[in-house]
């Protein structure tokens, strides 16, 4: 339909833009169309049927931009607020106005509300509703709705008014202007813009505002010009068509009428048959004159959906010898499908140009920006750092993430730059003053030294930031910032695929970020300055609801868009995708901010979505396709209403996964292909070397996983026994290896998964964790052991035995304990609530001593009755820190075999009347080894220890001591897990006597001796397979740091 005030029945539009393109007079012709994406469409068609493909003049504008030319003698392109300032704007309005209904959001208002209220401010302007009219709107309702319609009045009164007092306005404003022209004054703008102009064409649109309409009947009044209006409308279907009834009728007010269109035939067969049946109950058959022309291709999942989209179109390209760009692929939510296209299409090697508006906050530069300044504005927050330095963009080379994180673990610094200052200062002077061979000790202070010269270079970066800023100031000091980190750099030398859309994100940001500056600056007549939380708090609100595209290429690729973005536009083939309900149609969510007679009804959506399906078929020539998936992880998704009724209509081919599976159409399926194929097979197929694929790696990679797979504990290289036919190098490596000294700790985790102990001690790969302000239990363990070596330390010197000690003696014990365990849990410096509760367990629940660790260690010292006395405390041997080193100056080599030991005794407890030895070891979980483990050689510490304590001390003393057992003392809170407990081979009861205990100590020894000396030749031996034992998932795989990549998940 045509709609002009032209007195003519009929006209031909074609002739028209035909005539003027022959004659060189393309220039007297205004094409206005309803989308930039049309506009270039539009733009390249022109040209390319042009003499010599010039269009000189060529006059191309949406009614937005059509109508900001006519305004600029009043605004420049400049004085047009982007979307994201006016957020930050409205933002303020909202802390400035009285409100009622929105009273909660008066300090913070959610972003999503925010958003909406925006949207719909801007469109009330575009309609020409003014702030005046929600207010007589607000008379005629109710209850709450009233207080909402009015703080939204008040709230875009003010928005008006700042944006007016900055000489700022919006599209909505650039119509009321226009509008408010009389009828000279337009003229004479229109002239002066478009002096040659003589027919104006508008196409494409499916409706007008009532502002647009004005504009475009001013546009008809114009002497010596001719304008036509082509609208899609069809007034016998009102299930697709009545939503633009009023429309249709308000052009018709104001004097234009309806002509005849001869530039083509009439719409086409099938377009006729959709405009007329689509949506209507039929009775009739369907119309099988299309069906070679209409597929529908089902999928299991939206990834499944895309894929097959994929392989369709690459079938069109090779067996069609089409253009890429003749092909469109359309979603009504493209957003759900975005990253999905991104990744199938680039498998299949398809070229595509996806339009999709990108979050700045989603950006990895401006993400960066962002998480640095936080470290500033949280104080040097650990996980701020992490955030910040984590980001490909942050890179700087004096600042060693991994050695930052791991001193935070180490001294528990969670944030206050000053804080981790004093810590690493402290622990460097700790560390500093002590002897001790451990290489962990050079290692940690190192580690600190390097940590402190990096958290101050983070600070020396961040130090203008400390302060108050004006918003020039503030913009100055960030630019300095980005340029100073080299980030445009660092954005070229990126991967190739992202390193426009990085570009357009960081240009954008930097835009919007002058825009925001410059707009503080014009709102006070002086200079206002503000701290870093102020404008952290505006570029989050600013990056979180700014949007940006990369720039299209021209004619290049699959053009993959939305629905409205393809209005009067045409391609061969065409991709409908996403035909379930809740994507197209989507279910209805009323806009609750606008009011009464504003809001817009169900039905009319519901025609408004009908609409802009019946569009998307208008627009291919040679073959349609319509898509959709079955199901979204576990949920069925139910088949699009529109789907349902288009195929009531037509006949179509079907199509599924089945359709496609006689193909390979990408590397990746012709790898899963050959992964399926027997060894003869593989071997008998030929490849191009332009796939570049290595079928005797693959043959290989396939044989090892087939072998471990059948045998997974077998005795080959890649199930973890690596001794065998490896370079002399490496055996040298094994070798030095063996020559270390072993912990009790090491040996047992070899014994329990051998692959563990690998990972952890040969190839040293250590597991990140993240630093916590409360005690944790090995923690709490270590505070327990270091008080009560301290404690029998000072109390060896009183001269004082707890063992049956007088009531004088147990007071002067108590408060030595006591005061020690103070001073020590001060020193840690913890404020956490689980800290707290630790402090209260150690020192007594409700500051009763009595109910405390501490106190029943006291009494369980005191009762004792079986001779020993608490001799030698976290008596150590190998190189390791040697407390007792004073008391025993002997330095005696603990070996095994060729073996050497290290290890750190927490108590040897000595009787020198009968010359034995028994072995302590403080826990704070109260369990002790099985009979079990100490048989089969997982357990190995205390038989481990009293071994070396038998050696160390029979050499102190030059006599023999024998060892009598070993002791784990429960420091559990719990009463009936508190106090000491006996570890043995034997059951109890058969091992009271002396002469048993000693048997029992030696027959525990001479297991560890045994089991030690298997466990290191196996090393040596680079035995390093998954764990054998039968309970492993109990004893080793459970909390195991290495799961995810270890195969024994596969062998379970």
């Amino acid at each position: 339909m045509i709609l002009t005030k032209q007195n003519i029945a009929k006209i031909d539009i074609d002739s028209v833009i035909n005539n003027r393109i022959v004659n060189n007079k393309l220039n007297e012709i205004l094409f206005i169309v309803p989308t930039r994406r049309k506009l270039r469409y539009l733009t390249r068609e022109l040209i390319s049927i042009a003499p010599n493909n010039s269009a000189a003049g060529l006059k191309i504008e949406t009614i937005g931009s059509y109508a900001k030319k006519l305004n600029s003698v009043f605004y420049e392109d400049e004085n047009i607020i982007s979307e994201e300032s006016a957020v930050l704007i409205l933002n303020q309005c909202f802390k400035e106005t009285e409100l009622k209904y929105f009273s909660q959001y008066r300090r913070e208002i959610p972003f999503g509300t925010l958003e909406r209220i925006k949207n719909v401010i801007s469109e009330y302007k575009r309609h020409g509703i003014s702030p005046d009219h929600l207010v007589e709107e607000s008379k005629r309702l109710t209850g709450a709705d009233v207080t909402k319609a009015l703080d939204i009045a008040n709230i875009y009164e003010r928005f008006q008014a700042k944006l007016e007092n900055i000489s700022l306005c919006e599209i909505g404003d650039v119509y009321l202007d226009i509008n408010n022209l009389n009828g000279d004054e337009f003229k004479n703008l229109f002239k002066e813009n478009f002096p040659d102009v003589k027919v104006i064409l508008i196409n494409g649109f499916d409706e007008f505002t009532e502002p647009e309409t004005e504009i475009i009947n001013s546009t008809s009044e114009i002497k010596d010009t001719e304008l036509f209006v082509v609208l899609d409308y069809y007034r016998y279907n009102p299930l697709i068509f009545s939503h633009l009834d009023a429309c249709h009728d308000r052009f018709i007010g104001k004097g234009f009428k309806e002509i005849a269109d001869l530039s083509t035939p009439s719409k086409s067969k099938f377009i006729n048959t959709v405009r007329e049946n689509f949506s209507k109950i039929t009775t009739g058959q369907q119309d099988g004159n299309f069906k070679d022309k209409l597929n529908v291709i089902s999928a299991r999942s939206r990834e499944k959906e895309i894929e097959l989209v994929a392989k369709q179109i690459k079938l069109l390209l090779q067996n069609r010898n089409t253009e890429p760009n003749k092909i469109c692929v359309v979603f009504n939510l493209i957003e759900k499908y975005s990253p999905i296209i991104r990744d199938r299409f680039s498998l299949f090697g398809i070229p595509f140009n996806l339009t999709d508006r990108f979050s700045l906050s989603t950006s990895e530069p401006i993400k960066g920006i962002i998480h640095l300044l936080e470290v500033a504005e949280d104080d040097f927050y650990y996980k701020n750092i992490l955030r910040a330095f984590s980001n490909y963009f942050i890179q700087i080379e004096e600042v060693n993430l991994s050695n930052l994180l791991k001193v935070s673990v180490e001294l528990k610094i969670v944030s206050g730059y000053a804080n981790w200052i004093s810590r690493i200062t402290d622990k460097i002077n700790e560390l500093s003053s002590k002897y001790d061979e451990n290489e962990r000790r050079e290692e940690l202070i190192k580690n600190c030294l390097q940590a402190e010269k990096e958290i101050q270079k983070i600070k020396s970066m961040l130090v203008p930031f400390d302060k108050k800023l004006s918003p020039q100031q503030f913009l100055n000091e960030i630019l300095s910032l980005i340029f100073g980190l080299n980030f445009p750099a660092t954005i070229l030398n990126g991967q190739n695929d992202v390193v426009e859309k990085d570009l357009k994100a960081l240009n954008t940001f930097i835009n919007s970020l002058r825009e925001f500056t410059e707009i503080l600056e014009l709102e006070s007549e002086k200079e206002i300055k503000y701290d870093l939380s102020f404008y952290l708090n505006q570029i989050r609100t600013l990056t979180a609801f700014s949007r940006y595209n990369v720039a299209e290429k021209s004619g290049y690729g699959v053009q993959i868009t939305t629905l409205n973005e393809i209005r009067g536009l045409n391609f061969d083939y065409l991709f409908i995708c996403g035909l379930n309900d809740g994507d197209f149609p989507t279910r209805f969510s009323p806009e609750i901010f606008f009011s009464g007679s504003f809001a817009r009804e169900e039905e009319r959506y519901q025609i408004e979505q009908r609409y802009l399906f019946y569009q998307a078929l208008c627009s291919w020539r040679k073959e349609l396709f319509l898509t959709y998936p079955l199901f979204e992880e576990k949920k069925e998704l139910v088949q699009s209403s529109f789907l349902q009724d288009f195929l009531k209509i037509f006949s179509t081919q079907s199509k599924n996964e089945q359709s496609f599976s006689s193909t390979i159409f990408s590397k990746r399926e012709l790898l899963e292909h050959i992964g399926f194929l027997q060894y003869e097979e593989r071997k008998s197929i030929n490849i191009s070397e332009e796939l570049n694929i290595n079928l005797q790696k693959i043959n290989h990679s396939i044989e090892i996983d087939k072998k471990r797979k059948e045998d997974p504990f077998g005795n080959f290289g890649y199930s973890g026994f690596i001794g065998e036919n490896i370079p002399n190098i490496l055996k040298d490596q094994l070798n030095e290896i063996t020559d270390r000294e072993f912990s009790a700790t090491q040996l047992e985790t070899y014994a329990k998964c051998p692959y563990k102990f690998f990972l952890e001690n040969i190839l040293r790969i250590q597991t990140v964790e993240e630093p916590l302000e409360e005690l944790e239990a090995f923690e709490f363990g270590s505070l327990l052991h270091s008080i009560l070596f301290i404690f029998y330390s000072s109390l060896k010197r009183t001269g004082i035995v707890l063992k049956n000690c007088s009531e004088n003696d147990f007071k002067m014990a108590e408060k030595l304990l006591f005061d020690l365990a103070h001073k020590k849990f001060d020193d840690l410096n913890l404020t956490s609530e689980s800290a707290f509760f630790e402090r209260e367990k150690l020192l007594g629940i409700n500051d009763k001593k009595k109910n405390s660790i501490l106190y029943k260690f006291l009494l369980e010292e005191r009762n004792r009755d079986d001779g020993y006395i608490p001799s030698f405390f976290e008596l150590g041997f190998g190189k390791v820190k040697n407390e007792s080193a004073k008391r025993i100056p002997v330095k005696k080599e603990i070996k095994i075999s060729d073996v050497k030991l290290r290890g750190k005794i927490d108590r040897v407890d000595v009787n020198d009347s009968d010359k034995t030895l028994k072995v302590v070891d403080y826990k704070l979980s109260g369990t002790k080894p099985t009979i079990e483990d100490l048989k089969t050689g997982l357990s190995l510490q205390l038989p481990l220890y009293l071994y070396a304590s038998k050696e160390l001390i029979s050499a102190y003393f030059k006599d023999d001591y024998k060892p009598a057992g070993a002791q784990i003392f429960s420091l559990k809170y719990s009463e009936k897990d508190f106090g000491i407990r006996l570890v043995n081979l034997y059951k109890k009861g058969k091992n009271d006597s002396l002469e048993n205990k000693i048997e029992n100590a030696e027959e525990m020894i001479k297991i560890c001796k045994s089991m030690v000396s298997t466990y290191v030749k196996a090393i040596s031996e680079g035995k390093f397979n998954l764990s054998l034992l039968d309970n492993r998932e109990s004893k080793i795989c459970r909390y195991c740091d290495f799961k995810k990549i270890c195969r024994i998940q596969e062998i379970n």
